[in-house]
Order: C-alpha cells, then structure tokens, then sequence
C-alpha cells in the first residue's frame, strides 16, 4: 500500500520541478533586463556629461575665430603690400603684320626668304591654272623652292584673274599661310582660300591656284586676316 501512494506523488513531483525551472528562468531574465537598462542609463549620462563638456568649449572656438580673423587681416596686409611694391613686367611690342611674316618667312626658308636648292619642295605640287593676266606673279613661288605644275585654264575663266587657293588636307598650315603671303606680295587679289574638291583623295597634297567665280565679289585677303587665319588654324 505503501509503495502505491509514493508512485501516485510523482507526476506532482514532476511538474512543480518544471514549474520551478521555468521559474528559475524567469527570474534570471529579468535580472538580464534590469542590467542592461543600467548599462544604458549609465551611457546616456556619459553622453550627457560629454555633450555639457563640448558646449562650455565654446568660448574657445570664438577665441580661434578671432585670432584667424587677425592672422588673415595680417595676410591680406602683407599681399597689398608687395602687390603695390611689384613691378609690372614690361609687355612685349605688338609687331606689325609685315614682321610677323618676315619673321615666319625667314624661319621656314631662309634669310631673307632666298630659295634653298638644297631643300626644293617636293612634298606639295602646287598646280597653277595659268591665266595671261596674272603675268609672272605666281611663277614667283618658285623662289621658294616649290615646284609648279602648268595647267590650261578653261576657256570661261580666261578673261579672268588667279584670286583663288584650293588646298589638300595634307598641306601643313605654315606652308599654306606662306603661299598665300606671297602671292599677296607679288600683287595677286587673293579672295578666297578653300578646300579642293576631292581634299582627302588624290589632291590631298596639292595646293591648287586659279579662279573662284563666286568670290569675286568679296573683299580681298589682307596680310592682317591672313595672320587672323594663321591664329585661328
């Protein structure tokens, strides 16, 4: 009889150890919870106290402002100072148009712009439609070293005048400003200056004079546009 009622006690036993369990569990989390508010309490008074240590540090920093406003005060000074003691540099004199492409002439060529046998120019073909009143001003390039190429110019333009340039794209800018300098030189009304026609083909390396109809009407070239047209190259 004895050993039947200890038997009828033990799911009672069991129960109340995991009722124990769970309440030991419990109360271990809510001691967890009760720590970790006070770790977070005690930060936010650290920041707090940080947070009241930065604002009294003000005064400081309008105390640099000032001596920056002083030092920059000394700087500007200082740069008045030597900007009325430096000396302005002496600009260069403008030289004339005709210098300006004596000067380049010169270079390229020679002194004095004499023909150099030596370097005759056989890397551009200048093709010249040959008109009666142009006498021998264009034959004159051959003065400096380049070679022409006599063509017959057709019958329409025979009554007309060379005032025009129709170059290649492989022609160097210097060549084709030299050209131009010294047809206007030896008095040819030069009025346009273009590209030819087939410019990146067979003519790409051929300056080409003759006759432009359609700019018979503009005005002629100037050694000042054409040292207008060298800049703007």
């Amino acid at each position: 009889m004895m050993q039947r009622n200890l038997s009828s006690y033990l799911p009672i036993f069991y129960i109340s150890l995991v009722v124990f369990c769970i309440s030991i569990i419990h109360v271990s989390e809510e001691i967890s919870k009760r720590r970790h508010q006070e770790e977070i309490k005690a930060i936010d008074l650290a920041n707090k106290k940080q947070k009241g240590k930065k604002k009294r540090k003000r005064p400081d920093t309008k105390i640099k402002k000032e001596v920056a406003k002083k030092v920059d005060t000394l700087v500007q000074t200082s740069k008045t100072s030597i900007a009325e003691t430096k000396i302005e540099p002496t600009k260069p004199e403008k030289i004339s148009d005709e210098e300006f492409f004596t000067n380049l002439l010169e270079k390229e060529v020679g002194q004095g712009g004499q023909k150099l046998s030596a370097r005759s120019r056989t890397d551009i073909v200048i093709r010249y439609y040959k008109k009666d009143k142009d006498g021998d001003r264009v034959y004159k390039l051959r003065n400096l070293g380049f070679y022409i190429h006599e063509r017959p110019a057709e019958d329409d333009f025979d009554d007309y005048t060379s005032n025009a340039i129709f170059y290649g794209d492989s022609v160097k800018q210097k060549d084709l400003i030299l050209i131009a300098y010294q047809l206007i030189k030896n008095g040819v009304k030069l009025q346009s200056m273009t590209l030819s026609k087939y410019h990146d083909a067979w003519k790409a390396h051929s300056v080409e004079i003759g006759t432009d109809t359609t700019a018979l009407q503009d005005k002629p070239l100037t050694l000042g546009t054409l040292r207008k047209k060298w800049e703007d190259m």
